[in-house]
């Protein structure tokens, strides 16, 4: 059966029933010393009572003088002044000048009565008791008269003004200590789902850890408020009541994440529903991703239900309610946060849907352009490598390339990467990654490991620069080249990389016996597999098919064999984690990420890791062309001998292939 969403409303009616619904405005006002009121917002007018400056001062170490006793001093027939007194800032001495007088000022000092000029200590020469003046000035020279900057009884700032150190220091100039404020509204943020684990504790088979709660911490204090973290709730529907009940009671705005859609365990709507008052504003918006949100009022509090994947999540809550908190905080509400940018490949829509698509912004050449981010709105990396997104409206089958479009930034201030690497995992290419950044000064390197074949069509897609590759082809039992050949990639070159030592990560002392593949399958040993499109998965996999070929059997009774062989590590890093910490028996991993671990490796052989390369990206980019040059340096090859477990083969850096 379908989702089924109680009050589904297009962006526009979202927004607009939400601010007519909940009219956002501050929650009262409260003092706060000067020092603790940058980044709040002013709830009165502020009016000086005193004059800034109080009173005449100079603006110039010099002379006081009156401008008509140097009418016409020239350096070739300076003015004789006698020095009768001398005055430094913060002086309270009562001084009158006469006619042929002058009064030595220190810069922020008093300026004498009768004076009405300041004339430079370096168009002058000292002598005993008196001066000689070589330069005229005119009345006000060096001069800051009372009241000049600020007057008493002005109104130096309005209610409603974000303080900033600007606004500091104004209030610090006219003598304010307290400043009356708008309270923050207190936001309880609760994460919702049996799956999540706190960042920090450990992490069980099964679980993930909660990304939301964080995120949205962090704009909800942009935005003005104060976030209470309450954590997890699980999907027991007595425990989310209880948690909701207890947030709406002490907080003034409660959101949660996850549990919005309409399924046996999505219990929200339910929860929510069973409130003595409630009033839903909508469940359901008519975009995607996002289409389980939901806001209500509950108790007469703002309720608002984000989405439980972490991009959709953070889409939705800028897109309708970033400005609903800020409201309620007393900021000014922000304009959307928009920049044009250029279509750099074909993005996908859907007819009928009005889809809001993850992109990531490069500059090349001379123009800013923007690629859709091809994983899912759960998908962690996607936050990573996402600058904004883009929305494809529902009549719409497509944005095609070389379209100008509108790019929604998630922050205020961006940097185009530089350098796209969107690659299978390797310890060497991070540490080759690091050094090259070492000697470059790159502000924009945006680096994602997602498997071979997230790499190889993240090439082929256009956004990705380079991608380190291990895939290996079953019936020539060659790495790479077969690959691309079949896939028909245009537009790429292919290098010679390095040579990786893989194996089996058992326990420190193999305590199960572990030898090969047979033991895998056969002791009931718990195995930690690999991500689908990772090299080291399709290595399993050829092996696992020629075992079953072997011993007559089918491939998919021989995986489900395997205990753990639908448990994925994103990472070989992550696969050693698994059998050290006792989670896993034996995993597939490189040499060179067991090194210093409490594991044993046990040798399977020796995989090319290569490096495919856009063409378009090399043509464009300086940086990526640097990458290639630092690549074959000395330092690089010195720093592959240095790990254990690689090895420069006799072919690095050749043209493999080239289309």
């Amino acid at each position: 059966m379908g989702r089924v969403f109680r009050n589904l409303v297009s962006i526009e009616d979202a927004l607009r029933i939400l601010r007519e619904v909940v009219r956002p405005r501050p929650l009262g006002t409260e003092e706060v010393s000067l020092e603790d009121s940058f980044g709040r917002v002013l709830a009165e007018d502020v009016v000086a009572d005193v004059d800034v400056p109080p009173y005449d001062r100079s603006l110039r170490d010099g002379y006081a003088v009156r401008s008509i006793d140097v009418s016409g001093a020239r350096e070739d027939s300076p003015i004789r002044l006698s020095v009768v007194d001398r005055l430094v800032a913060g002086s309270d001495k009562r001084v009158y000048i006469n006619e042929g007088e002058a009064v030595y000022v220190a810069t922020g000092s008093p300026i004498p009565g009768g004076a009405d000029a300041v004339v430079m200590e370096e168009y002058t020469v000292t002598g005993d008791g008196f001066i000689d003046v070589f330069k005229q000035v005119s009345p006000g020279d060096w001069i800051q008269y009372a009241g000049s900057d600020v007057s008493m009884g002005e109104t130096v700032l309005r209610k409603g003004v974000l303080i900033g150190a600007r606004e500091v220091g104004i209030l610090a100039a006219i003598g304010r200590s307290r400043i009356k404020v708008y309270v923050k509204p207190r936001v309880a943020i609760l994460s919702t789902g049996d799956e999540l684990v706190r960042p920090g504790e450990s992490l069980p088979s099964g679980k993930i850890y909660d990304v939301n709660a964080y995120t949205i911490s962090s704009l909800v204090k942009r935005d003005g408020g104060i976030p209470y973290y309450l954590g997890i709730v699980g999907d027991d529907v007595n425990d989310l009541y209880g948690k909701i009940s207890r947030a709406v009671k002490e907080y003034d705005i409660v959101i949660t994440s996850g549990s919005t859609s309409v399924g046996v365990r999505d219990n929200l709507y339910n929860v929510i529903n069973s409130f003595e008052s409630v009033k839903f504003i909508f469940h359901g918006v008519e975009v995607s991703p996002g289409k389980p949100t939901l806001a209500a009022l509950v108790n007469g509090k703002l309720f608002i239900g984000l989405p439980g994947f972490p991009v959709s999540c953070l889409m939705i809550y800028n897109l309708l309610f970033s400005n609903i908190i800020r409201g309620f905080s007393g900021l000014p509400l922000l304009s959307a946060n928009t920049i044009d940018a250029v279509s750099g490949e074909v993005v996908r829509g859907r007819l009928g849907v009005r889809r809001l698509e993850a992109v990531f912004l490069r500059r090349l050449g001379d123009k800013l352009y923007f690629y859709p981010v091809y994983l899912s709105s759960g998908a962690i990396s996607t936050l990573y490598l996402a600058d904004g997104y883009v929305e494809i409206g529902e009549r719409e089958n497509f944005i095609d390339r070389g379209e100008v479009r509108k790019i929604y930034l998630f922050e205020e201030t961006f940097s185009p990467a530089d350098l796209v690497i969107i690659s299978s995992h390797s310890i060497a290419l991070d540490r080759l990654v690091n050094a090259f950044l070492d000697l470059n000064d790159l502000s924009g390197v945006k680096v994602v490991y997602s498997g071979s074949f997230g790499g190889l069509k993240a090439i082929e897609e256009g956004y990705n620069d380079f991608a380190g590759i291990h895939i290996l082809d079953y019936k020539s039992g060659e790495y790479n080249l077969p690959i691309i050949k079949e896939r028909r990639v245009k537009d790429v070159l292919l290098l010679r990389g390095f040579m990786r030592e893989f194996g089996l990560v058992v326990a420190r002392g193999n305590p199960k016996n572990i030898k090969g593949l047979d033991d895998i399958v056969n002791k009931g040993v718990r195995f930690i597999n690999r991500v689908k499109g990772s090299g080291t998965r399709v290595f399993l996999d050829i092996w696992l098919k020629k075992y079953s070929f072997e011993n007559n059997l089918e491939f998919n009774d021989v995986a489900r064999r395997i205990i753990g062989y639908h448990t994925q590590a994103k990472t070989h890093t992550s696969v050693v984690y698994h059998v050290e910490s006792g989670k896993a028996d034996v995993g597939i991993a490189s040499r060179s990420s067991v090194f210093g671990r409490r594991v044993d490796f046990i040798p399977i052989g020796w995989e090319y890791y290569d490096f495919l390369i856009n063409k378009r990206s090399l043509r464009l980019s300086s940086s990526l062309k640097d990458l290639i040059e630092f690549l074959s340096s000395d330092e690089a090859k010195m720093l592959l001998k240095s790990i254990p477990g690689i090895k420069i083969p006799d072919r690095y850096l050749e043209i493999l292939f080239e289309a």
